[in-house]
């Protein structure tokens, strides 16, 4: 019943689709690249090899391509010889994915979620098993899989407040498409608790943590941060003010508070790295409204007589956490939910966001319980704490400790989700046989 009506309605928007999907190739450009796959002609891998394991990842943007990282990792160290499938919905995380160290094989889109499109896409992949990344939940894909035997795994899933609050109003809905999920792995028991009220086979679900803790190899050195800090052009004993992943309205917010900590440390250099690299022009706009000088990264200039950066390329916010003093992450002044704070934290830096982190629940509770996170409501707020933060090395150093404890007390998710994709790509196995 659930998938008749589904399809229903599918079928009666049809035309908006159609259209929005035209706007988006033609008008927008957020599509130009990803529209073949999005109609099912995604790489023809189904005549591999005989014997050769696929495994299909999706991670639907930049936060779930990172956080599908790590896993990725621990299951090249078992299987050396799997091949992997990375699909997106974003244009920004195809392309970091691309741009990995940690590729996976093949990197493509994922199909839009009709029935002729998804019966093309899986007929032309035909993985060994397929894996979802955090919230990646397609009703009429996970069907389709069911149908044609391929185990599915929702890997470091999670339900936001918003989220769960959206699936209780669609549990006809969400319930048909979480019990066609044959591993349900989620972050936290309160995300276990909450996928199983949704309709998930409560035999299915269990708590292997977050994959985000396991960023191995992010943490940068000291010589590292001193050549990183020369690549930017940041004077050797200048303090940087690190804005990463905002959204529009929190830039004017983060230089008002910018220029009230110049008040009292005169030398120091903002970094804002937008969610949108494609709003530069406009945050440059802002700053120099506001009377600051900007560069951008992509200019690759060295030149150290600017006030504010922007970082306008893909894929090294996560690095260029590492020469802040203090960061703020967006997202999160508005009613969006907030970005990943894990970034910073790895870095060992104390992260400030404002109220609306629903979508990352809880490591921001976490973190203020740490001593790392810091909540902040306006620019006033946001100056008032990083001016606290870098007049005092010693509180500074604590948390670069407690950065790193967190981080300690968390590792060991991704080894757990790659030992489980391991064992269902060794045997069938019936979800029963999953073991605690």
């Amino acid at each position: 019943m659930a998938a008749f009506a589904y399809n229903l309605l599918l079928l009666l928007a049809l035309p908006l689709i159609f259209f929005g999907y035209v706007w988006r190739v033609f008008v927008t450009r957020k599509a130009s690249e990803s529209w073949r796959a999005n109609l099912g002609a995604l790489p023809n891998l189904a005549n591999r090899d005989q014997g050769k394991k696929l495994v299909w990842m999706h991670a639907a943007s930049v936060g779930e391509v990172i956080a599908s990282q790590p896993v990725l990792d621990a299951l090249r160290d078992r299987l050396q010889h799997v091949m992997v499938l990375l699909t997106t919905i974003t244009q920004t995380g195809n392309e970091v994915a691309r741009n990995s160290p940690r590729r996976a094989d093949v990197v493509s889109y994922f199909p839009l979620d009709l029935p002729p499109i998804v019966r093309a896409a899986l007929n032309r992949v035909m993985p060994d098993v397929f894996v979802m990344v955090e919230t990646e939940i397609w009703p009429n894909f996970l069907a389709f899989a069911k149908r044609l035997g391929i185990p599915t795994i929702l890997v470091n899933g999670r339900i936001s407040d918003k989220s769960f609050q959206r699936g209780r109003r669609w549990r006809w809905l969400l319930g048909w498409a979480v019990r066609n999920i044959d591993y349900c792995c989620m972050q936290s028991k309160l995300d276990a608790e909450r996928i199983i009220q949704l309709g998930a086979r409560p035999e299915s679900v269990r708590v292997l943590g977050n994959t985000k803790f396991d960023q191995e190899g992010a943490h940068l050195n000291d010589d590292e941060v001193r050549r990183l800090r020369a690549e930017l052009g940041i004077p050797e004993n200048s303090p940087v003010f690190i804005a990463g992943s905002t959204n529009p309205g929190e830039e004017g917010e983060v230089l008002r508070a910018f220029r009230r900590i110049r008040e009292s440390v005169p030398d120091l250099r903002l970094i804002i790295a937008p969610r949108q690299i494609e709003r530069s022009d406009e945050i440059e706009g802002i700053a120099c409204q506001m009377g600051f000088s900007c560069a951008r990264r992509s200019s690759r200039a060295r030149e150290s007589e600017y006030d504010v950066l922007i970082l306008d390329t893909f894929g090294e916010l996560a690095a260029v956490y590492s020469v802040a003093c203090v960061t703020f992450v967006g997202g999160s002044l508005i009613p969006k939910g907030g970005h990943s704070i894990f970034q910073p934290i790895i870095q060992g830096k104390p992260v400030m966001f404002g109220p609306y982190m629903h979508n990352f629940r809880d490591i921001s509770h976490q973190a203020i319980a740490a001593g790392i996170g810091f909540e902040v409501h306006n620019d006033q707020e946001m100056a008032s704490v990083a001016k606290m933060l870098m007049a005092d090395e010693r509180r500074l150093t604590e948390i670069k400790a407690s950065c790193e404890k967190l981080v300690m007390e968390n590792r060991g998710a991704s080894e757990r989700y790659a030992d489980l994709i391991a064992t269902v790509l060794a045997r069938d196995l019936d979800v029963h046989e999953f073991a605690d």
